[in-house]
């Protein structure tokens, strides 16, 4: 089974590392390194670190910030998992940095995302004042942003900060928050976690007919094509209630789940906490033989892995379990393996520990060398402040009538901005609706022609030749009149073929009936026999994955005319087209090597081609970097959320 979950990973990573073999841009590059470094995690841990560093030291030789901050983001997790914490926090405060250096229009989200996993770090190491600041800080930076679904899941785990702070209404407070901010983004998967919550909060206050309530809400808003973060967390909260509550038979079903889901997704890591727990669970049942089976399956994985939190927890479980048995020889080996896992882990956490305290105590030293200066100067103050004691009060008079004057001021801005702000969401709304329209109806018109073309003159035009070809035989032609006959034949076949390649152009066919990657195949492959430039096609994730047919649809008409825009424009001899899709995030990038562009007039041109590009990127609410100079070739990377 295992063998089998790692083949998978390796064929993953072979088709990254093959196309890193290809002269790629370097936003490009530094993504797939990214890639490459996650898929090797479970391959080869060490591996998958070097590559990590590889892609973060380009990134920076190549001033990309946003991409080395990503690629320290997600090194995060495997150090975690593997007790580095050290290394976790280092790699965690430097992709803040990066992330608040970067331009990237992604930068500021992803920027919220290291605050969540700072929020993480600090839980674990039980400094959970700076947890719930970390939490504070990322909640603030997605507001901002509008991005009330994030802010959603932050709430909740600001929820469970304070819920290990023993306080249950600040609990409660952000749990609601959370629960708000989902149906605010009409988020299905939020809406889920938030119920959840809501069930985990009255378990814990013991009210289980409310959290049994709260536990069914979540079920309605579960959906199979949530992605494996969503459905995981599902699947274990769901297992928690039912276990907190004693309904045993329930929490395994869905601890299976999550075994499962962790399975399909490849990530051994989410296969091993859900074992762990069937074991811990059949053992409280006193079914010992199958405690142990599951058990051991979960420390096959994380003894593969070297994953110490659950390496620990898997040796703890079976020393309970042998000694229940009456098999005091294995408690005994399992004990002592847990006991040595235990004393390098909370040697970890002393490491990190002192780190803190020594830096607490650098600070509060600052800080009383700061109040011993303050002290001195404060009796020079006191009598200067007595002379100017009356000065002080026409000035603050003064200052408080301008404060309480601008503050009216202000709030009258502030409200004719909210007012003008509404007013660009309500035209910005209208405008996607309106060009939504308009794109469906030119696809609908586009649909109508081609299928008219083909099945009216196609049909007309087939039903010539083949009278032209029962009248061939029936007629007795001078050499003259048959080469003139064969020519018309021959002139008829070629408007048969342009008509049919005008009804392919206005709706290919291989998308509607084999999806976007066949299509997009076909339209390259038509393109390199013409002679005319090279062009090579690229996709990773995209086959066997559905994509939504008005996407597709649009993600076609977007690469055509940027290759038409190539041929007519560019004068290039090569171009690619790369179309990546990673979870719910698809990447395209189209580069050629001609005579480029001024970047300034491109954005502000007004070519009909431009802007039905720009239309499109639109609707789809995508975003989009252009990189162009005269003479240097040109390449667009745009990135779509589904």
């Amino acid at each position: 089974m295992l063998s089998l979950e790692l083949a998978a990973q390796q064929h993953l990573a072979d088709s990254v590392r093959l196309t890193l073999q290809q002269n790629l841009p370097d936003t490009t590059k530094a993504y797939n390194l990214i890639m490459l470094a996650m898929y090797t995690e479970p391959l080869d841990l060490a591996k998958a670190h070097e590559i990590y560093q590889e892609a973060v030291d380009f990134s920076l030789e190549k001033k990309l910030e946003y991409y080395a901050g990503l690629a320290l983001f997600y090194e995060s997790t495997p150090l975690e998992l593997s007790g580095k914490y050290q290394k976790q926090k280092e790699n965690l405060d430097r992709a803040a940095s990066y992330f608040k250096q970067s331009s990237h229009p992604n930068a500021k989200r992803e920027e919220a995302r290291v605050f969540g996993g700072l929020s993480n770090y600090y839980r674990n190491a039980s400094m959970l004042d700076s947890a719930v600041e970390a939490s504070l800080n990322s909640i603030a930076l997605l507001e901002d942003l509008k991005d009330y679904a994030r802010v959603s899941t932050h709430c909740l785990n600001l929820a469970m900060i304070f819920q290990q702070l023993s306080l249950p209404e600040k609990q409660k407070e952000y749990v609601d928050k959370a629960l708000d901010f989902a149906k605010k983004a009409n988020h299905p998967g939020n809406l889920m976690l938030s119920y959840l919550q809501q069930a985990s909060y009255f378990t814990e206050i013991r009210d289980f007919q409310k959290a049994k309530l709260y536990a069914d809400s979540a079920s309605v808003y579960y959906s199979g094509s949530f992605d494996f973060t969503r459905k995981q967390n599902f699947f274990l909260i769901k297992a928690g209630t039912f276990q907190n509550i004693s309904e045993f038979d329930s929490a395994i079903h869905y601890f299976k789940q999550a075994y499962e889901n962790g399975k399909e997704a490849g990530s051994r890591w989410n296969m091993t906490e859900p074992l762990m727990q069937i074991g811990y669970i059949n053992f409280k049942q006193k079914n010992y033989a199958e405690a142990e089976k599951y058990v051991k399956m979960g420390l096959e994985i994380a003894e593969t892995d070297s994953v110490l939190v659950f390496m620990k927890e898997g040796y703890g479980t079976l020393s309970d379990i042998y000694a229940a048995n009456g098999n005091f020889k294995g408690a005994y080996t399992f004990l002592t393996r847990y006991n040595t896992i235990k004393d390098s882990l909370q040697s970890e956490d002393r490491k990190r520990y002192a780190l803190d305290i020594e830096k607490k105590y650098e600070s509060e030293k600052q800080r009383n060398q700061i109040l011993q200066l303050e002290a001195q100067n404060a009796n020079q103050l006191a009598e200067n402040q007595k002379r100017k004691l009356t000065i002080w009060m026409l000035v603050i008079l003064a200052v408080s009538l301008g404060a309480i004057i601008l503050l009216i001021i202000r709030k009258n801005q502030h409200k004719q901005q909210l007012q003008v702000q509404r007013i660009k969401e309500l035209e910005t709304e209208k405008q996607l609706a309106a060009t939504e329209a308009v794109l469906k109806g030119e696809e609908q018109e586009r649909s109508r022609l081609a299928k008219d073309l083909h099945d009216g003159l196609g049909g007309l035009l087939s039903g010539i030749k083949f009278s032209f070809q029962t009248m061939k035989g029936n007629l007795i032609l001078t050499p003259e009149n048959a080469r003139l006959f064969e020519r018309s034949l021959d002139m008829l076949d070629t408007s048969i073929m342009e008509m049919r390649r005008v009804a392919h152009n206005l709706m290919p066919e291989n998308l509607i009936k084999f999806g976007l990657d066949a299509a997009l195949k076909d339209f390259c492959e038509d393109i390199n026999q013409s002679g005319v430039i090279d062009l090579r096609y690229i996709s990773i994730g995209i086959e066997g994955n559905e994509i939504d047919q008005t996407t597709a649809v649009s993600i076609y008409r977007i690469i055509q005319e940027l290759v038409n825009n190539i041929l007519k424009h560019a004068e290039a001899k090569t171009a690619l087209v790369q179309l990546t899709k990673n979870s719910n995030l698809i990447l395209l990038d189209v580069e050629d090597d001609g005579k480029g562009f001024e970047h300034s007039k491109m954005l502000l041109g007004k070519g009909i081609g431009w802007s039905n590009i720009k239309s499109r990127l639109e609707y789809l609410n995508a975003k989009f970097t252009l990189d162009s100079a005269p003479e240097k070739g040109s390449s667009i990377h745009i990135e779509i959320q589904l």
